[in-house]
């Protein structure tokens, strides 16, 4: 016998989304990062490979802090990490948990279990359908696209733009 999960496959698409998506909004920070640390891309992407999310949030605003001074892009970024740090927690929560069934038909339910010293046990769930797992997925590719239009406005003008 082969266990057999209970969430359909319809839902199962857009956590597959999610998971794509929060990659590639990585990999575009990775760029933002690797422009501001002024090296070859080889040097940048031995760095940024090293880092945590966490810590590459953490290292672009100290970066562009450093270079810049707290401009207006500088806020922007700040924001931009925001958003990117309540993506990666909800990553997190989606990624590592139990999912069952909902009691609502199209619906599963998330069950994360956990342990602290503070807190003691702790039950966490939550119940998704598919527009909150399309509309997770569809805010992490937007703030990819603003990283992408932040990071082309960053690099300088290109040769051909020169006469």
């Amino acid at each position: 016998m082969t266990f057999q999960h209970s969430v359909p496959r319809h839902l199962l698409t857009p956590i597959g989304d999610m998971t794509v998506s929060f990659a590639a909004l990585e990999l575009h920070m990775q760029a933002v990062l690797i422009f501001l640390l002024d090296q070859t891309a080889r040097i940048g992407h031995i760095l940024a490979s090293q880092l945590s999310f966490t810590r590459l949030r953490a290292t672009i605003l100290a970066l562009h802090k450093e270079r810049y001074g707290e401009n207006s892009d500088y806020l922007k970024l700040k924001e931009f990490m925001t958003r990117a740090a309540n993506i990666e927690e909800e990553r997190n929560r989606i990624t590592h948990s139990f999912w069952g069934a909902g009691e609502i038909p199209g619906t599963i339910r998330r069950l994360k279990i956990t342990a602290h010293v503070k807190h003691g046990l702790n039950f966490e769930n939550k119940v998704y359908d598919e527009k909150m797992l399309n509309h997770f997925a569809e805010s992490i590719r937007q703030l990819t696209d603003e990283f992408i239009i932040f990071y082309e406005a960053l690099l300088p003008v290109s040769k051909t733009d020169n006469p």
